[in-house]
């Protein structure tokens, strides 16, 4: 069975003196990982918004093709 290297919470976080050094890369280290998973659904919610405009664009260019294009019945 593992057992703890450290007497108390205290020296866990001070890592023997290394604490600045081992927290600071940790907390790069998530933050980069976060990034690199944040930031290509960020992209990806752009995209879908810019192609949800040009659908809408393209649908209304298309109604106001068929209105002008089409014959008018006059009665």
């Amino acid at each position: 069975m593992p057992t703890f290297k450290f007497a108390s919470l205290a020296e866990f976080i001070a890592m023997d003196g290394h604490g600045v050094y081992v927290w600071s890369c940790t907390l790069i280290a998530l933050i980069i990982l976060s990034a690199l998973v944040i930031h290509p659904l960020w992209l990806q919610r752009g995209q879908k918004q810019k192609i949800r405009t040009r659908l809408q664009l393209q649908r209304s260019q298309a109604k106001r093709h068929e209105r002008t294009s089409s014959p008018q019945q006059v009665k």
